[in-house]
């Protein structure tokens, strides 16, 4: 049976049927956007909000303690995303305690004063609690989906759908050449696909490679600066050991006796500034700040600063107005200073001027800093360099030659004392690198004499120590006794809670980090127990009061004088009599 002629209708009908079809699916892929986009804008309120509650949890210890610079490097973590505008965080009463805004305004002073979200951002907001207390805020404002990308999402979509009315029509007069090209195609998808997985496989195998050279490369960093710490411990040892020594001799004079008790006591002093320094470096230490005029400073180091860099590079103080005082840790700020002189050298290889300038600027913002800038006459750096040099452990030295960890740290010291480190440098033409600090008010104080050494006088007390070295217990007990009060010894947490339950003390002395009970443990048990029991803490690096701070009690930080052991019994005493 031979088939009749087509319908000329069913042909005139056939772009009717396709375009119906593509306006179907244009609809429906309307819809699925517009459901992506509402699932996406959700996925960032909840991505927006687990950042918020993060912050929360890491600056509750210092909006608990008060602690500003502290508050302000939990909130300068986040500056890497530049998807976050602005941080505010609020103590409990709704004031600012740390935080900053992307465009270089000023974070709103207060909760009341934060101007509504605008519709292109989403703001979130988290409670921050410190022992089940509420005792701040945090607000978070990140970029929302920009509308032009949305607009443009779209016109991709309805360029797709017309494209695929175009498929189907043309698909309907050319099967044929179609089915022969898919042959075709399938065949180079499938060695696409071949190529595809060697190139997947290649490119873990050289990441892998590459993570076990970061980790070598920072093991060897780690290296060296243990290293070097050894070797200054050893000098402070030598001193000590050999002091003993010499104390241990029968026929020694007293004048020689306290002199080698002196330098014993000098030695031990700079042991625990190394530590001290050693912790502030990893950003585990509160900072020591005090106000310091940083012209004075400067005049001071530059025959430190002249040694550092070498006789062939000449260190010039330039030209410079009265800067204002500002209130940081000496030591960590001196150590700032000669870790990017010591940078400077390596970049001018020995060879070149070194010039110090300070003046002091006003910020668009209305903070008025001192700025130190320090310029080399060196080869300069690119841009890709510029955007890691405060990266820790990168290093553009030769391997041996230098850890990568100097200008990291003169960054870690500008947060935490609530400045900024900036940069300027092209090849060729040198680095200009300027720390800068916030300025304070000046203060009328005394000449700085020499550390107090004698213990306050006080009443005799009957004092718990509970201490699990053997040694330091024993010996914090020697001191005690020495000043008159009769002390118990403890050498858990669980024993001296025993011994509190069954005699009365006047106050307890607890080292912090111990097995089994804590001392924060043992402070809470014995609050429960006996509020009016004072409890002074005790330690040389604890994790937990980093991290939850200690409740307001008061903390010595190991090694400990005998006048700072005094001092803090006394204020402990004092401050429950005021409770009373």
């Amino acid at each position: 049976m031979t088939p009749g002629p087509r319908s000329p209708i069913a042909w005139r009908s056939a772009p009717l049927v396709i375009f119906a079809m593509a306006l179907l699916i244009l609809g429906v892929g309307v819809v699925v956007s517009a459901q992506f986009n509402a699932a996406y804008t959700q996925s960032r309120v909840e991505q927006s909000q687990s950042f918020a509650d993060i912050l929360a949890a890491s600056s509750a210890a210092a909006v608990d303690f008060d602690d500003p610079a502290a508050a302000q490097q939990a909130a300068d973590a986040y500056r890497v995303n530049k998807q976050i505008r602005m941080i505010g965080i609020y103590d409990r009463n709704g004031k600012l305690i740390a935080g900053y805004d992307r465009s270089g305004t000023a974070v709103a002073p207060t909760i009341e004063r934060l101007p509504p979200a605008k519709s292109s951002v989403i703001r979130v907001q988290a409670p921050i609690s410190q022992a089940g207390q509420h005792i701040g805020m945090v607000y978070l404002t990140v970029d929302r989906d920009i509308q032009s990308r949305r607009i443009a999402r779209f016109a991709i979509l309805l360029g797709l759908f017309l494209l695929a009315a175009l498929v189907v029509a043309t698909v309907g007069l050319a099967q044929v050449q179609l089915r022969r090209a898919n042959r075709v195609l399938a065949g180079r998808a499938e060695a696409l696909g071949q190529a595809n997985a060697l190139l997947e496989e290649q490119i873990e195998e050289r990441a892998k490679a590459e993570e076990q050279l970061r980790q070598s490369q920072k093991m060897q960093a780690l290296g060296q600066l243990t290293g070097g710490l050894a070797h200054d411990f050893n000098n402070l040892l030598t001193v000590i050991q050999g002091s003993a020594d010499m104390l241990c001799r029968p026929e020694l004079p007293e004048s020689k006796r306290i002199r080698f008790a002196q330098a014993i006591v000098k030695a031990a002093t700079n042991a625990a500034s190394l530590t001290s320094q050693l912790l502030a470096f990893a950003r585990r230490q509160p900072l020591m700040p005090e106000q310091i005029d940083v012209d004075a400073l400067i005049d001071n180091m530059q025959e430190l600063i002249q040694g550092t860099v070498g006789e062939r590079i000449q260190v010039v103080i330039g030209a410079r107005s009265p800067s204002c005082p500002v209130k940081v840790d000496r030591a960590q700020l001196q150590s700032a200073i000669l870790n990017i002189a010591s940078n400077a050298r390596d970049a001018m290889a020995g060879i070149g001027v070194l010039t110090i300038r300070t003046e002091t600027i006003d910020r668009p913002d209305g903070t008025r800093m001192t700025a130190i800038e320090i310029v080399d006459t060196g080869k300069g750096m690119d841009a890709e360099t510029m955007d890691r040099i405060f990266e820790p452990f990168f290093t553009t030295k030769g391997t041996g030659k230098g850890t990568g960890l100097g200008l990291s740290q003169v960054y870690g010291f500008a947060s935490q004392s609530g400045g900024d480190v900036e940069a300027e440098s092209e090849p060729g033409k040198g680095t200009r690198l300027t720390l800068l600090l916030p300025c304070v008010e000046a203060e009328v104080t005394g000449a700085a004499g020499p550390p107090n050494s004698e213990a306050i006088e006080q009443p005799a007390m009957t004092i718990l120590v509970v201490e699990d070295n053997e040694h330091v217990g024993a010996f914090v007990e020697t001191l005690l006794s020495e000043l008159g009060h009769q002390v118990r010894l403890a050498t858990s947490g669980e024993e001296a809670l025993e011994l509190a339950r069954d005699r009365r003390f006047d106050i307890v002395l607890s080292d912090v980090v111990m097995p089994g009970m804590g001392g924060l443990k043992l402070a809470e048990m014995l609050k429960r127990e006996q509020p009016d029991l004072p409890v002074v803490l005790a330690t040389g690096y604890s994790q937990e009061i980093t991290d939850s701070g200690s409740g307001g009690r008061p903390v010595i930080l190991k090694p400990y004088r005998l006048a700072t052991l005094s001092e803090a019994l006394a204020a402990a005493m004092n401050g429950t009599k005021e409770q009373r």
